[in-house]
């Protein structure tokens, strides 16, 4: 199975697994027979991409300070370091890239919308940045 990324025209790809289990059969026993389950999916290899903004004006009213968005700045890069599961095994995710913008002012230059849209994300996890003038990001590399 394949699907189409939103961020790239480059398939992704999905591996498909029937889930079975052994009952027991009929008359003495000793023969199985199975019964499906289900399915389970897997993405083999994908760039997910997810965005997020601070509101300067909730972040006042919550006492949410420039030193605790530096914080979150600092920590995204290592995101998955350490965050192993029996679905996701150790190093099979990475942060890439992180890319921050900051604006000069409460209000903000552009919407959060125009900002997002301005990233396009490449499946293989090189990306483009429109030009927004007087707005440059700070492009982080993952740990």
């Amino acid at each position: 199975m394949t699907i189409q990324s939103a961020f790239s025209r480059e398939p992704i790809s999905v591996t498909s697994t029937q889930i079975t289990k052994s009952v027991s059969g009929e008359g003495d026993g000793s023969k199985k027979g199975s019964d499906t389950m289900g399915m389970k999916h897997r993405v083999d290899k994908a760039v997910y991409v997810t965005y997020g903004a601070i509101t300067p004006q909730l972040a006042e009213r919550t006492g949410f300070s420039n030193q605790d968005a530096e914080s979150i700045k600092a920590v995204l890069q290592k995101l998955f370091e350490g965050d192993a599961s029996s679905a996701r095994p150790e190093g099979s995710m990475a942060v890439l890239k992180v890319i921050w913008w900051k604006h000069n002012s409460k209000s903000g230059q552009y919407s959060s919308a125009k900002v997002h849209n301005s990233l396009t994300v490449n499946a293989d996890g090189s990306f483009d940045l429109d030009n927004l003038d007087g707005l440059t990001p700070e492009v982080i590399e993952g740990f």
